[in-house]
């Protein structure tokens, strides 16, 4: 007996139907394909396949056992990925339990009375302070740890002791909600260290991290006159937000720039004349103060993180370089530039106010009273003093 592989008219689910041929027929087999040609045919139109035109020698039995093997054999495999899902679910399941091995615990604190009283989103402020207070270490070690705010909820997940500094900060945020804790901010600028002469026997010094940075605290009555004779010198200029309020555990924020736009190379454009075009390119340039204050639960103390971020364009170098096409030289320039970041954090009374000078920085402040400045200023450093005064509710 011979037999001839062949495709059939149609492919369903990646199974080909396969039938045979055989060269002779014998009567048992031709009767038995009649009675269940309209069979195959029925089962054929249901599995939406276009039964192929009857061919001499054509066993139909056969080709439905074929396709009903290809079905069985596609469903079998249907099934395996879909055990396979599960199984790759039910182990996920089972290691998705966050491990606790240095008896980390999960606790959510209520921070409604702080969101009602600030605003909505001020949630990220609490995150940020429980951030700056433990240290971002403490978030991103070998343990499992976990910190997030939303909808006025702070959720936490780490050690017993964590968790108590959690929510010491936490009862500081919302305790004191309710009270109207203000903090002026002023900044001013003089031509140099003089004025410290003068101010020094009022003043108490207290640590800073960074150097040439200074910091005293003072009482407040003795801050009012100090500030009183800082804005009276002839060569004091001060920011031109003029003092701005913090809340407490909202940071304040005094910022001003301007960008300074010069030509950093060229491009080379064979289709238009003279052949090349400038690349301009933009230097921010400008003064950014912020100070983020809070109270303790008590009300004597005042913790207070302080970043500074100060850049200048000292000056434009130029530089000639070689044009396309043997053209003359293109004028480029590259900036110079001063950059100054401080990062500070203190801590002291609630009855003093804070002073702090930077040491002498530049001073990218545009010239006030009415002058035009310069396209290019001429480059001024200062001597920077922040000037904090607690303005504190009653009991």
């Amino acid at each position: 007996m011979r037999h001839a592989w062949r495709r059939g008219p149609e492919r369903t689910r990646g199974v080909w139907c396969v039938g045979w041929v055989r060269a002779f027929a014998d009567p048992l087999a031709s009767r038995h394909a009649l009675l269940t040609g309209s069979g195959a045919a029925k089962v054929a139109s249901r599995a939406r396949i276009r039964p192929s035109a009857p061919r001499a020698f054509a066993d139909p039995l056969a080709s439905r056992h074929a396709l009903l093997a290809g079905r069985c054999g596609t469903l079998s495999r249907g099934l395996a990925s879909i055990a396979t899902c599960l199984a790759a679910l039910a182990a996920a399941s089972a290691g998705g339990q966050i491990p606790a091995d240095v008896g980390q615990v999960w606790k959510t604190y209520d921070l409604g009375p702080f969101v009602e009283t600030v605003g909505p989103e001020s949630e990220k402020h609490v995150v940020d302070w429980i951030l700056q207070e433990t240290g971002y270490p403490a978030w991103h070690g070998a343990n499992p740890a976990s910190l997030s705010a939303a909808d006025g909820t702070l959720a936490c997940f780490h050690t017993p002791e964590m968790q108590a500094r959690v929510a010491d900060i936490v009862d500081r945020f919302v305790a004191e909600a309710d009270k109207p804790h203000r903090f002026s901010v002023r900044v001013l600028g003089l031509d140099g260290p003089a004025w410290r002469a003068e101010a020094r026997p009022a003043l108490q010094p207290i640590p800073t991290a960074t150097p040439g940075v200074q910091a005293w605290i003072l009482p407040r009555e003795d801050a009012v006159a100090v500030v009183a004779r800082l804005r009276s010198r002839s060569d004091a200029t001060e920011l031109p937000t003029g003092p701005v309020q913090a809340g407490n555990g909202l940071p304040a924020v005094l910022t001003g720039g301007r960008k300074q736009e010069y030509v950093q190379d060229y491009a080379a454009t064979p289709v238009a004349w003279p052949g090349w075009q400038p690349q301009r390119a933009a230097c921010d340039e400008g003064l950014s103060i912020e100070f983020h204050p809070l109270v303790s639960g008590d009300g004597s103390v005042i913790d207070a993180v302080f970043k500074c971020r100060i850049d200048q364009i000292e000056r434009m170098a130029q530089v000639a370089l070689p044009a396309p096409a043997g053209g003359p030289p293109i004028a480029a320039q590259v900036p110079q530039v001063a950059a100054v970041r401080i990062g500070e954090r203190f801590r002291w009374p609630s009855s003093h106010s804070l002073v702090v000078a930077l040491g002498l920085v530049p001073w990218p402040v545009p010239v006030q009273n009415g002058v035009v400045a310069a396209l290019m200023p001429d480059v001024e450093r200062r001597d920077v003093v922040v000037v904090v005064e607690p303005r504190l509710s009653g009991p």
